[in-house]
């Protein structure tokens, strides 16, 4: 598994960009790995195959021999791990390198052409192949890393719910799919049992993104949500918005505006903080 998690001390920020650092470096090592068995491949190998939807967007298929029967027949096994590495790398030669192709849509896209990209990505300096590997920005990392932040530095079981499991909205707590109205539902991303603690996760970064701007948005949104259940039940479930990153928790003095009378209930700060007053809920 490509995604690593590491915790050095309370500072999210910190935690998470180290944890992105060494998860990118894990992934350039895997994909070199799928890299090099692609280029084995033959150009006109029957068991690569190109799949093109009604959108015109490509996807490939390919099928791995695994052995032999007793009579001696081929055995054969889809490989969904070169097969999507395949498809990521022809969509980034329509996006990026059409006009070197000598195309102009996604399913112009043939796997010589694949094959030739790796020609010369194979022997790229290390710094340039990461260009092409995946992303830790994209595996989730910064939630698990968050979490993980939580746990060593309060000792308490913090759960992470799957998508939509608990969704607090129009002053509920329930799965998203019993949601009627779900323009400001908003899933939560950590459960801490042992003090019904709902969280919202977020790592906002860098400032002025466009998806630094709608972050802020989905926090104060969920803090919404929070105060209409509190005002709607007398219970002893507590929420908490933990954002990490510059972008995020320049907007945490907001947050807190917002919270105000619910702060007793309700709180938003960066991973320092809310273990903080997670420890204090104790």
């Amino acid at each position: 598994m490509s995604k690593k998690v590491i915790v050095e001390g309370k500072n999210g920020t910190h935690n998470i960009r180290i944890s992105r650092q060494a998860t990118n470096e894990s992934n350039w090592s895997e994909d070199l790995e799928v890299w090099n068995r692609i280029s084995q491949i033959s150009t006109n190998d029957p068991n690569v195959e190109k799949v093109v939807n009604k959108k015109g967007e490509v996807k490939f298929k390919f099928l791995e021999l695994t052995g032999y029967t007793k009579a001696g027949k081929p055995k054969y096994k889809n490989n969904s791990e070169i097969a999507d590495v395949i498809t990521t790398l022809a969509k980034k030669i329509a996006n990026n390198n059409a006009l070197e192709y000598d195309i102009t849509y996604e399913d112009e896209v043939e796997f010589s052409m694949v094959l030739d990209l790796l020609g010369w990505l194979l022997e790229a300096p290390k710094k340039c192949q990461k260009f092409f590997c995946r992303n830790a920005s994209r595996q989730s990392v910064d939630e698990d890393v968050q979490i993980q932040t939580v746990r060593d530095y309060t000792g308490l079981e913090v759960q992470k719910p799957t998508n939509g499991e608990y969704t607090v909205a129009n002053g509920e707590i329930q799965n998203k799919k019993d949601v009627t109205e779900q323009k400001f539902a908003r899933s939560v991303d950590a459960f801490i049992p042992s003090l019904s603690a709902y969280g919202f996760l977020k790592y906002s970064g860098p400032v002025g993104s466009v998806t630094s701007v709608h972050q802020v948005g989905e926090s104060k949104s969920f803090i919404e949500e929070c105060k209409q259940y509190c005002d709607k039940y007398q219970d002893g479930k507590i929420f908490f918005v933990q954002v990490d990153g510059g972008a995020g928790e320049d907007h945490l003095p907001e947050m807190l505006q917002m919270i105000r009378e619910h702060s007793d209930r309700i709180f938003a700060g960066n991973s320092e903080q809310v273990i903080d007053w997670l420890n204090a809920k104790k």
